[in-house]
């Protein structure tokens, strides 16, 4: 791709290297000591802003999955916000759900079919013996390090950028003691956070550090300040910071804990010099007439209040390098391999620019081609930067406030799906392992919602959790308690591992286990309506009321059905891969059979309820209604094009009556792409990428759940997955290239995606008619190719393959050996 350090049209950032390169600067280098800061590097993946961060949601992302730092970037007065992954505030004692629900399951059922939805609802939250709608512990901020300046109060030449191949943020300026810059990257090898201040003239860097707690004054409106402020002080007690002559100590305690719940949070920043002189003043160290100040911090989370971590932390700091760029270039190794491994070139020529003259110049009747490759680079930065032991929540792994939005949960009916929605297809499969892990942790708390909701076996994941997975999503206008589809949309993510992978080991004994659990469940759950199909009762469609009642609670659910038949065919595919289960199949087949069929309306609209008795309401921001068409076509519709053509109906009516006025929530624009992509509708896929691209990024280019506010992991992980899937998209046995390209897009390339039946697309090229891909499978295996048109030639140009006839002139089978890297050569009528 391009790189350019001061090339290129003018801009802020060009003219701004051209006033550095001019300065002619000189430095002379220890042995050891990193680059002295002289100019602007435009990354050749990453970006450059030329506006510092105001609010938290501003700053540059950096993470390792575990530790997040969030750094706002004021050249003399910066905040670094740092988290941990597991740091979720407890907040009391987690509430199970009471015994008495599932033993008057049969009222609810009743209510429902007598059509009484809101006394169904209202039933179900009056037996849960909740006073209102449950949040999970919340997710907030370990605590801030603030670092103030004194480099002279003119600040000139200011940009700031982050590199998405090293994972490094940096700020940039000049004072009046020569240029200053800072550069901080959180790291996968040393689990730490490595900040480093120079700048250009030996002796010139003067600086105050402080490690406090997070700072909400300049962050909020006053409201909302005074709200969260409540909330801190009513939860977090005990707070002690320190300062001596090399490091910084910071430590809270909480107080409402619980049998096994987080009881403190302690950090460590071990302050190293070159040059100069530190001092402690109070709990601040100053350091004075430095060449260089490296800080590194590590978080400790504490289960136990009465065994501290910081002495052990100091002695781990101290055993780590004093090297800059030797962290760096650790880290780099690790978190590079990850990124490197996809890149996509659809011919964005204006990568020289700053993200605010690229956001200010893409519109939706001419999408910035430049900013589509920076937001699908971006986009698998952040959530490669905040996946770790467990996946992204919904805020990733960064916070801001002590009461934040949904207590930044995992949000299981939509969110947390679309945040890993590429962590497969963009080739980092292991990541994947996160999910699946953290899924796993929950199966207690999913095995007592099942019963003690629902009277039966198995289990139900809620649709949201954090510390814990008990079903608290009730209440008089909320039945997310009868949400049933969260177990089986999570185990098409264990299954869909195996398929991308062919890990075996881990079909039998995570996905396997996983998937007969989930089914067992439905087992008990489902019952015989009078024309022998089964109902589902009571479901909900995630967060949406039907046209006709005034409640959530209702039955036969189209997310529901769809979920559970696909997982009864994944599981009796992966049972007879397996070789087991040999007695139970003809169950889960006889249960496929009475699965509701899918229906349409009046209008042609794919229903969101299989009944005729609900109807539908299409101004929601879900779209849950699409679920047979997010990874693909189900069987059912991809023999039917009347159902393609309602799917494809209900895509067309919310971008036309909803997302044309309106910026709905963005994971709501991830579903409708995908769903578009899996019907080959490349122009309303497209449509839905203008939007995804131009209303739901800042500067800083992180991802916004709502149009430029509410930062959210959605679009990060939703955004590139709807990229991929428009230009290669696979089940076992094929694979379709550019199902979904759109007119904009007459040429380009993507490399590195990963398909189901453990095949990698190294390369996919286009131009016009001519396509070249190279590809390489773990396995011997005949797969069929499937193109946008008629092939009118198709050739082997490197390795061994084998090409053969199929059914239809834009198909051809191809036999491919193991292991082998193959280039085919494609030319379309």
């Amino acid at each position: 791709m391009r790189t350019s350090h001061c090339a290129g049209a003018i801009s802020a950032a060009a003219v701004f290297c051209a006033l550095l390169l001019a300065s002619s600067l000189s430095f002379s280098e220890a042995q050891g000591a990193s680059r002295m800061p002289q100019r602007v590097e435009i990354p050749e993946r990453g970006f450059v802003s030329s506006t510092p961060g105001e609010t938290w949601e501003e700053g540059l992302l950096c993470g390792n999955g575990t530790i997040g730092a969030n750094m706002l970037s004021q050249p003399l007065d910066d905040t670094i916000i740092f988290t941990h992954e597991r740091l979720f505030m407890p907040t009391g004692d987690p509430v199970m759900p009471p015994d008495a629900m599932g033993d008057r399951l049969f009222e609810i059922r009743r209510l429902i079919e007598r059509g009484l939805y809101r006394q169904a609802t209202q039933l179900a939250f009056d037996l849960s013996g909740q006073r209102s709608f449950m949040y999970g512990d919340p997710f907030v901020p370990a605590f801030d390090l603030s670092v103030k300046m004194d480099s002279g109060k003119d600040v000139s030449g200011y940009m700031r950028s982050v590199d998405f191949q090293s994972g490094e943020a940096t700020v940039h300026w000049t004072g009046e003691e020569g240029i200053f810059e800072r550069r901080l990257f959180v790291s996968r090898a040393n689990g730490v956070a490595a900040l480093l201040i120079e700048g250009s003239e030996a002796g010139s860097v003067d600086c105050h550090l402080k490690l406090r707690p997070r700072q909400l004054s300049e962050e909020l409106p006053e409201r909302k300040r005074r709200s969260s402020s409540q909330r801190f002080e009513s939860h977090i007690t005990d707070i002690k910071t320190t300062a001596d002559g090399s490091t910084l100590t910071f430590r809270n305690g909480f107080n409402d804990t619980y049998p096994g719940s987080l009881r403190a949070v302690e950090g460590v920043a071990r302050v190293i010099t070159k040059g100069g002189s530190t001092k402690s003043d109070g709990d601040t160290l100053i350091a004075s007439d430095a060449d260089r100040v490296l800080v590194l911090v590590d978080i400790e989370l504490l289960y136990d209040p009465e065994r501290s971590h910081i002495e052990q932390t100091k002695d781990s700091l101290a055993s780590i390098s004093e090297d800059y760029e030797t962290l760096l270039n650790r880290h780099k190794r690790i978190h590079g391999e990850l990124f490197n491994r996809m890149r996509l070139d659809i011919g964005g020529e204006e990568h020289h620019l700053t993200t605010e003259e690229l956001l200010e110049k893409t519109s939706d009747e001419a999408l910035s081609k430049t900013l589509v490759e920076k937001v699908f680079d971006a986009g698998r930065y952040n959530i490669i930067s905040s996946t770790g032991e467990l996946p992204p929540n919904l805020q990733g792994v960064w916070a801001g406030t002590y009461s934040p939005s949904w207590a930044s949960d995992y949000t299981h009916n939509g969110n947390v799906p679309s945040a890993i929605a590429s962590t497969l297809m963009g080739n980092t499969p292991e990541l994947m392992r996160a999910y699946t892990s953290y899924i796993e942790f929950l199966l207690p708390y999913l095995e007592i919602n099942a019963k003690h909701m629902f009277g039966a076996r198995g289990i139900v994941l809620p649709s949201r959790s954090t510390t814990h997975g008990f079903n608290n999503a009730l209440a008089p206008n909320f039945a997310g308690g009868f949400w049933v589809a969260g177990a089986p949309w999570a185990a098409h993510f264990f299954y869909d591992y195996y398929l991308h992978t062919g890990d075996r080991t881990f079909l039998a004994e995570h996905a396997l286990p996983f998937m007969e659990k989930t089914a067992l469940f439905f087992e008990d759950y489902l019952y015989e309506g009078p024309d022998g199909k089964y109902v589902f009762n009571p479901t909900q469609s995630p967060e949406n009321t039907p046209g006709n009642t005034q409640s959530q609670g209702s039955f036969n659910a189209t997310m529901a059905v769809a979920s559970v038949k696909e997982l009864l065919r994944n599981l009796i595919a992966a049972s007879q891969e397996l070789g087991v289960n040999e007695k139970k199949i003809p169950k889960w087949k006889k249960m496929l059979e009475k699965m509701p069929d899918y229906m349409i309306s009046d209008d042609g609209v794919a229903k969101e309820w299989l009944t005729p008795k609900l109807e539908d309401r299409l101004s929601h921001r879900h779209s849950s209604q699409l679920y047979p068409v997010f990874y693909g076509m189900q069987q059912e519709v991809a023999r039917d094009p009347e159902l393609q053509d309602a799917f494809s109906r209900v895509i067309e009516i919310k971008l036309d009556r909803h997302y044309s006025r309106r910026s709905f929530m963005s994971f709501g624009l991830v579903q409708l792409g995908q769903a578009a992509t899996s019907l080959g509708e490349s122009e309303l896929a497209y449509r839905c990428l203008i939007h995804l691209v131009n209303r739901y990024w800042l500067d800083n280019l992180a991802s916004m759940h709502n149009k430029k506010s509410l930062l959210n992991m959605d679009v990060s992980g939703g955004l590139p997955a709807v990229v991929i899937k428009m230009l290669v998209s696979s089940q076992p046995g094929k694979i379709r290239l550019l199902p979904a390209l759109p007119e904009a897009w007459p040429s380009g390339r993507i490399e590195g995606v990963l398909c189901r039946g453990q095949i990698e697309i190294k390369r996919l090229r286009w131009d016009e008619g001519d396509i070249e891909v190279d590809l390489v499978s773990d396995k011997k295996q005949t797969v069929t190719l499937e193109l946008p048109s008629d092939i009118r030639n198709i050739s082997v140009g490197k390795g061994t393959a084998s090409i053969h006839q199929a059914d239809r002139i834009n198909r051809v089978r191809v036999s491919l050996p193991a292991r082998q890297e193959i280039t085919l050569e494609i030319a379309m009528n």
